[in-house]
């Protein structure tokens, strides 16, 4: 009996949790109806041992495949508050710079508990999967899969340590012509892999380029992802209609040596996880831009 009772205070011990807006959430015990906004943070709650807490999440989660079980709420452009409303959530996980901020806040006068994840770098990851795991109550399963995390990070970047260089040009978008910098997450990606973002350094998180600007970067390699793709490693794609305008530029020594990669998109994309399953496919892509160089 004695030990039921401290066991039951155990459990009403407050939760405090800091996101990464720089906001602390206070629960008064783990959140039993979640939501999820973004299809990366459905991937984490799972990983974290709270999928069984899921009770809605926007379109396009997709994985593991019991989140396709799920009622959908919208997208992460557009949520649905009906929906949402008799969901009776008591958590809802928000994609910091993902979710269109007028949703944030029509969702924010529903007065449900709200926190914000947003990984700007892979050894951000597992510190979100321990967060979740908090405010699930599911902390051992959340801390071993953080663990695995690192070790799988740490073990990628010792490999490629010390590899050549490798200029590399990532394409987000083909019209209009978008890139990533330094800040994003898939950078960080490309230089665990021992690539340098030739676009690193702009300004914008996500540049609108020229084609010219590209042509005169001259990258190793051309990267692109496969949307959608969640299959195994980088696909050689010189036939690929997002990146056969490239072809025309026989002077780009990513298209003279055939450097013209996909990836998969599901993986790279998300910042959960599987993005070192993403970030084996580039290493391997650049590993082949090495050998031709």
């Amino acid at each position: 009996m004695l030990f039921t009772l401290f066991t039951g205070f155990a459990h009403a011990a407050p939760i405090t949790v800091k996101d990464d807006a720089g906001h602390s959430l206070t629960l008064k015990a783990p959140a039993q109806r979640v939501l999820s906004l973004a299809p990366s943070l459905t991937e984490m709650l799972f990983e974290a041992g709270g999928g069984d807490k899921l009770v809605g999440a926007v379109e396009y989660s997709d994985f593991p495949p019991p989140a396709l079980k799920v009622p959908r709420i919208g997208s992460n452009q557009k949520l649905d508050l009906e929906r949402i409303a008799t969901l009776k959530p008591d958590l809802v996980l928000v994609w910091f710079h993902g979710n269109a901020q007028r949703e944030v806040e029509r969702l924010r006068a529903l007065s449900i508990p709200m926190v914000y994840f947003e990984p700007h770098g892979i050894a951000d990851i597992p510190g979100v999967l321990e967060r979740i795991g908090q405010l699930m109550g599911s902390e051992r399963v959340a801390s071993a899969a953080a663990t695995k995390f690192r070790a799988r990070h740490a073990t990628l970047q010792k490999e490629y340590a010390g590899r050549t260089p490798v200029r590399v040009f990532y394409q987000i978008a083909q019209k209009p012509l978008l890139t990533i910098n330094d800040q994003q997450i898939i950078s960080d990606v490309i230089r665990l892999c021992g690539g340098v973002n030739v676009f690193g350094k702009e300004s914008s998180l996500v540049p609108q380029l020229s084609t010219e600007s590209v042509v005169a970067a001259n990258p190793d390699v051309i990267l692109t992802a496969r949307m959608g793709g969640s299959g195994e490693g980088a696909v050689r794609a010189m036939d690929e209609a997002s990146l056969a305008g490239w072809l025309k530029f026989g002077s780009l020594t990513a298209v003279k040596n055939k450097q013209l990669w996909l990836i998969p998109g599901d993986q790279i994309s998300r910042h959960g996880p599987r993005i070192l399953d993403g970030a084996q496919a580039i290493c391997m892509a650049l590993d082949e831009a090495r050998k031709a160089k």
